[in-house]
């Protein structure tokens, strides 16, 4: 009974206390070290960013809302599906589609070729969805979950013990105001006095335990980088099958000759013989044996309009200053 009555006094001064700080009447709080405080703010931002990077990762790897729904039900029911990805389902379309257009005709043999492909690409992309999973965002859920919760409760305690603590000093300052004037017995005093004693012990023995949390989250973000690694490397090798199964069946349909592109006309270039200070806005400022590229050179037989190769500038320039490139005439 006593223990019950003692601790319903510490929650109404915990919470007497806490109104007061809210209210702007507390005038005596506790403060932590800038350290402490830096600590604590890495803390925030460590589980911000971990939430943010989990949700966009599932987004990359799922973008369908809808399909994100029913995986996370079928995971919290710990059931698992062979459902057809949308790349499966349109490999299946395709040689679905080819058998029927008849399998010896070149357009529905090319789209069964098509379709097993887009089969291959699926299951590969479940394995990378999969390895994606199990190699990052676990581990960061698990971070979530695990350490960062602990620290989220030794943090909620540790402020509790805080509000303890100051509402002990706001108690024991009026205690020695009261006895300033003869109306507190000597006996009430010290056991205010006892009671900060006991408080700043329990503050400092939480303070510690909190900080020992904290202390931990360099080795978290290690072992996240570790596990970026891991996220990285697993695209790759998905995208690197991709790849080989895409120029497999570039062989098998006939397309193994590289298309050619269409290469891009080269610009036309001179070098400057003399220095040359432009005279308005039209013409162009250059030095001695700056590279420039002619823009145009067919509308007056005595300038020839350049741009600067750095800067972009252009203007005109006295033909008689260039040393035009003869080999692309």
């Amino acid at each position: 009974m006593n223990f019950n009555l003692k601790a319903a006094g510490t929650l109404i001064s915990r919470a007497k206390q806490f109104t007061e700080e809210k209210l702007g009447q507390a005038t005596d709080r506790t403060a932590y070290d800038d350290n402490f405080d830096h600590l604590l703010l890495d803390a925030d931002r460590a589980k911000a960013w971990t939430e943010r990077l989990i949700s966009n990762v599932s987004i990359f790897l799922q973008p369908n809302p809808n399909e994100r729904l029913e995986d996370f039900i079928l995971t919290k029911f710990d059931q698992k599906t062979n459902k057809q990805n949308i790349v499966e389902q349109l490999g299946q379309c395709m040689v679905e589609a080819g058998n029927d257009f008849g399998s010896s005709t070149q357009y529905g043999s090319t789209l069964i070729k098509c379709g097993q492909t887009h089969q291959k690409l699926g299951h590969i992309y479940k394995d990378f969805i999969q390895s994606s999973v199990m190699g990052y965002m676990q581990p960061l859920k698990s971070f979530l979950e695990g350490e960062m919760k602990s620290i989220t409760k030794e943090r909620r305690t540790l402020e509790m013990r805080r509000l303890d603590l100051d509402a002990a000093r706001s108690k024991q300052k009026k205690n020695k105001m009261l006895s300033r004037n003869n109306n507190t017995p000597v006996a009430m005093a010290d056991s205010s006095d006892a009671d900060v004693r006991h408080a700043q012990a329990e503050f400092e023995r939480q303070y510690h335990i909190t900080r020992l949390a904290l202390d931990g989250l360099p080795n978290a973000q290690n072992h996240h980088l570790s596990c970026l690694f891991d996220l990285i490397e697993s695209e790759l090798q998905y995208h690197q099958k991709s790849v080989q199964i895409l120029e497999e069946l570039h062989r098998k349909i006939g397309l193994s000759k590289s298309i050619p592109h269409a290469s891009s006309p080269r610009l036309r270039t001179a070098i400057i013989k003399f220095d040359y200070e432009a005279l308005d806005s039209n013409e162009l400022s250059v030095l001695a044996k700056e590279t420039v590229n002619i823009i145009s050179d067919g509308d007056d037989s005595d300038w020839v309009t350049v741009e600067k190769q750095l800067s972009k500038q252009h203007g005109r320039v006295p033909r008689a200053y260039l040393q035009i490139d003869a080999s692309l005439s």
